[in-house]
């Protein structure tokens, strides 16, 4: 009897063991994932680890070789996802994303051009521009990424100022521009700015919240020769979009200006946000099949990034169970060739995305200018590393890329990051215009440790 009691423990407590390893397993699945491209008896040649920080390290024996060659993986990791869709015809070239230039075109060669010199160079090249050319805007939304940077006694960019920033910023060699606010079709030159964008170097591309996109406003941006209009939808329920925007029956007028300009033939997509409660509900979900329903031809779903009037709200970041949780359906929409595609910023910062040379885009392919001439290294990063005004822009850019916090490329969303919010964000006074000075912030990398923890 003693010895079948003795057996009966040893078997519980294999038992308890297992299930222990189990849950270890789950979690590290779920906190540091890793895809292996090459196994060959058991030995990982090539493969990547993402860490519970996102960010992205090679675990393989080649991993080291296969570094230095990263750009033909890049390449060929971009090239099976441009060939996975067809959204129509732009000038004669085909469309695989609303948010770059069409395949084959002038402009997707200058980006081509501009990704092989800053690799090949050890130095950053922009590809996208996004300006926020006016920040005045009808709506009052709870979450706005450019709250805190409107400034009365500030005169906005001229008609001429702007014009400059948008050829200083082709010269320089970007292939995308954003249009953004504020809500930029309240400036009264917008249609003026969309057409003096040299169509053959850039694609123009518009963020609106709907509000004005009337019949007449519509036949403007296409004969401006706009690319893509995005439209702001923060929840598939119009009561609750309509709350978050601060503006009754916004939904509905949003929703027939998508028609409107669809029905002119431009590209249309949706421009949304995952947070951690709505993603918990699957409401990333409903935005997708919305856009599907109306026929779109992308939906672009931005994680929850603190930032604007909740610059130090951290609640409604995205966990990384989350992130992979939306980077799993991403994927298999393009897998599969659905329309619309989902661009969502956790698959740009998944494994996936680091092999095709994407990640975090500040001030490494993209910058934004404010609408006062501050340039900053993203729309999310209040931090302003010089003005347009004072400094020409190329020397800002360079001043951008050789600071110790972007100098490097990064995996993952650095406004995500708890370390570099320690050091960039943090510091920033509750009752500061955004953006914030980088001289009045540490010269530090953010990755490294430091002897002195408690003073940042």
């Amino acid at each position: 009897m003693l010895k079948i009691l003795f057996i009966r423990i040893w078997i519980k407590d294999k038992i308890y063991n297992l299930i222990a390893q189990i849950n270890q397993l789950t979690i590290n699945f779920i906190m540091i994932r890793e895809k292996v491209i090459w196994k060959v008896l058991g030995k990982k040649l090539i493969s990547y680890k993402k860490l519970d920080d996102g960010t992205v390290v090679g675990s393989g024996f080649l991993n080291p070789l296969v570094d230095r060659f990263r750009l033909i993986t890049m390449f060929i990791a971009q090239a099976k996802f441009y060939k996975n869709y067809d959204l129509g015809q732009w000038h004669g070239k085909r469309v695989a994303n609303t948010f770059a230039p069409p395949v084959g075109s002038r402009a997707m060669f200058r980006a081509m051009k501009n990704v092989l010199r800053g690799r090949i160079l050890r130095h950053a090249r922009p590809i996208a521009m996004t300006f926020a050319v006016t920040y005045n805007c009808q709506c009052n939304c709870i979450h706005c990424s450019a709250g805190k940077h409107y400034r009365e006694e500030v005169p906005e960019l001229t008609t001429k100022e702007a014009k400059k920033l948008i050829a200083d910023s082709q010269n320089l060699g970007i292939s995308v521009l954003a249009f953004t606010g504020g809500e930029p079709l309240l400036r009264k030159d917008i249609f003026d700015l969309i057409t003096y964008v040299n169509k053959k170097k850039s694609i123009p591309i518009i963020f609106t919240n709907g509000q004005l996109l009337n019949e007449e406003n519509v036949n403007k941006l296409a004969d401006a020769g706009l690319f893509c209009l995005y439209v702001s939808i923060d929840s598939p329920n119009p009561d609750e979009h309509n709350k978050l925007r601060g503006m009754p029956g916004l939904f509905d007028i949003a929703l027939n200006g998508i028609r409107l300009a669809k029905e002119k033939g431009m590209f249309v997509g949706i421009s949304s946000y995952a947070t951690q409660s709505t993603t918990k509900e699957g409401k990333y979900k409903e935005i997708y099949i919305l856009a599907k329903e109306l026929g779109l031809h992308n939906v672009m779903l931005f994680d929850a990034v603190p930032t604007g009037i909740i610059l130090k709200d951290t609640s409604e970041v995205l966990k990384m169970e989350q992130r992979e949780e939306i980077r799993q359906y991403s994927e298999y929409i393009r897998q599969n060739q659905i329309v619309p595609p989902l661009s969502a910023q956790s698959w740009q910062n998944s494994i996936e995305s680091y092999l095709g040379g994407i990640g975090c885009l500040a001030a490494y392919i993209q910058y934004y200018v404010s609408a006062y001439g501050e340039v900053t290294p993203c729309d999310f990063t209040p931090i302003s590393f010089g003005n347009i005004r004072d400094a020409p822009l190329k020397k800002i850019w360079k001043r951008m890329i050789h600071h110790p916090a972007y100098k490097h490329r990064s995996s993952f969303c650095r406004m995500q990051n708890e370390k570099f919010r320690k050091l960039y964000i943090n510091p920033i006074p509750d009752d500061a215009f955004l953006p914030y000075p980088i001289d009045k912030l540490p010269n530090l990398d953010y990755r490294k440790k430091f002897l002195d923890d408690n003073k940042y």
